[in-house]
């Protein structure tokens, strides 16, 4: 076992070592995002509004993995830096749509940059076929339903 590995907690249950990766992952983001003036969930959200601008408010919680209930205060704050806006869908009145400002925009470089630090942070710890069976073990992790029985 060299430096970067450790073995794993209670006896390698999946989903508690899963959760304590996150955690610890979530702090490594946090000092990597601290130069954008971002936190961690504002840094997801712009990411999410970079790939396609103008997403309903309940689809960007859904891609940052929050609950609709609880983005008003993240958009809010977005809305109150000058990096969103909101506006009432035209097709829906009951959704509101969010849209990057011209200063949300201009924070792609910094935005992006953080990201590829990340992947190459990651890239240096694995090998790329170490990398490729991580990331499929990652789409069948996010895709697990349970069956009623």
């Amino acid at each position: 076992m060299d430096e970067t590995t450790r073995p794993l907690r209670f006896d390698g249950c999946i989903a508690t070592n899963i959760e304590q990766t996150y955690r610890h992952l979530e702090q490594v983001y946090e000092r990597l995002i601290a130069p954008t003036g971002l936190n961690v969930l504002e840094w997801y959200a712009l990411r999410a509004l970079y790939e396609e601008d103008g997403l309903s408010a309940s689809r960007l919680a859904a891609l940052v993995c929050r609950h609709p209930s609880s983005m008003t205060a993240l958009l809010d704050r977005m809305e109150q830096r000058g990096l969103l806006r909101r506006a009432v869908d035209p097709a829906d009145r009951r959704s509101v749509r969010i849209f990057l400002t011209a200063q949300g925009r201009a924070r792609r470089p910094q935005v992006e940059r953080a990201a590829a630090q990340l992947d190459l942070l990651f890239k240096d710890l694995v090998t790329p076929e170490q990398l490729d069976t991580f990331l499929h073990v990652l789409s069948v992790l996010q895709n697990i339903h349970l069956t009623e029985t």
